[in-house]
């Protein structure tokens, strides 16, 4: 015999469920009338028959035993009853499913063909995609190819790189042939492979042997009481020519003219009276030498060089607001005449020497000393 399902899957499971659940309603009447029955009974023998109710009375345990064990009994065929519902109606429909098996499953049989041969209907249509599972994790890296043939050379033409760094010197090539000879240059002027020196000669007009004067003129400096100006001497022609100029003085650099500072106060070691006179100054050139030396503290020259004077190193008295040079002044000097009279302005004191840092010996404390003007 073969069950063949007249409505839809979805409809009979419902329709079943609610036939089990009807069931199961008439059950829990059932116990409770025969429940009430058995409680009236006793109820009406003891009205009845007060002597037998001893005997009625175990008789109505053993039904109260029994009927307590069948409704023990049924309570637990209800329970399983119940979760087979659950499971069922938990159970996704099918199509393919028939009566036959639920009924299999509500009598708990299953695996079993207690009911006959059961016809499957045909499969229903492919449900709708899953969704994508997740990516996968990367694979290892599998071997090397075999190479490749060369490739064809490209269509468009290739950048040139940027230059490369500078290369090691080359060998020296040969000398080249001799040029032709060129223009004839002009003439140059005479002389004897010197081009000559000057020098000052302070205290004097005139200029040694074998030297030109240059010009003549008047020694010249700072007043000795101004803390600034010059610090050197200057031999100031007697001619002097101007251009641009301002009459009067402006805030602006002063020279004066230059006062022996010589007496018996002071150390004198020239032969004439020289003090509060002007000195004079010559300017000389010599040709056929090209280096000039004043040497300190000597009235000689070293040797191979030529000695054009010699005399006395002067300069500013030391305790004085200005200083001044170091000045070879020559030996035998002279004074421009008519100038004798205390006018001061820059002044020239004998040096002498101080122990201490100066060596003495061979240096001799408050001696004058010598000086030499050379030239090579």
């Amino acid at each position: 015999m073969e069950f063949w399902p007249l409505v839809s899957p979805r409809t009979g499971l419902r329709f079943m469920v609610v036939s089990v659940m009807f069931c199961v309603i008439l059950v829990h009447l059932t116990s409770a009338k025969s429940q009430s029955l058995l409680y009236r009974g006793p109820r009406a023998a003891k009205k009845n028959a007060n002597s037998v109710v001893g005997d009625f009375e175990r008789r109505l345990k053993a039904m109260e035993e029994r009927h307590n064990t069948s409704t023990s009994l049924t309570n637990k065929r209800l329970e399983e009853i119940e979760k087979r519902l659950d499971l069922l109606l938990r159970i996704p429909s099918r199509s393919g499913d028939s009566y036959a098996s639920l009924l299999v499953y509500l009598l708990g049989q299953h695996g079993q063909s207690t009911l006959g041969k059961v016809r499957v209907g045909p499969a229903g249509p492919p449900g709708p995609p899953g969704p994508a599972g997740l990516t996968g994790k990367t694979g290892a890296t599998g071997p090397s190819g075999p190479k490749g043939d060369a490739g064809k050379p490209g269509i468009n033409k290739p950048f040139p790189g940027p230059p490369g760094p500078k290369g090691d010197q080359g060998v020296v090539g040969k000398t080249g042939a001799q040029g032709p000879q060129g223009a004839k240059g002009e003439k140059g002027q005479d002389g004897s492979g010197a081009s000559g020196v000057k020098y000052i000669r302070w205290g004097r007009t005139t200029c040694p042997s074998g030297a030109q004067v240059v010009y003549k003129g008047i020694m010249g400096g700072e007043d000795h009481n101004n803390p600034g100006g010059g610090a050197n001497y200057l031999c100031l022609p007697h001619n002097p020519k101007y251009d641009k100029y301002k009459n009067g003085h402006q805030a602006s650099g002063y020279v004066y003219g230059t006062e022996y500072e010589v007496s018996h106060y002071n150390g004198d070691p020239f032969k004439r009276n020289l003090h509060d006179h002007d000195a004079p100054c010559v300017v000389c050139f010599v040709k056929s030498r090209g280096s000039m030396l004043m040497m300190p503290a000597r009235n000689d020259c070293p040797s191979g060089w030529t000695e054009e004077y010699h005399g006395y190193l002067m300069t500013a008295y030391y305790n004085q607001k200005h200083s001044s040079d170091f000045v070879c002044v020559d030996g035998d000097p002279e004074y421009v005449p008519g100038s004798h009279a205390n006018k001061n302005g820059a002044l020239l004191y004998a040096v002498e020497g101080v122990c201490g840092s100066l060596p003495c010996l061979p240096y001799v404390g408050g001696r004058e000393l010598t000086c030499a003007v050379c030239t090579k």
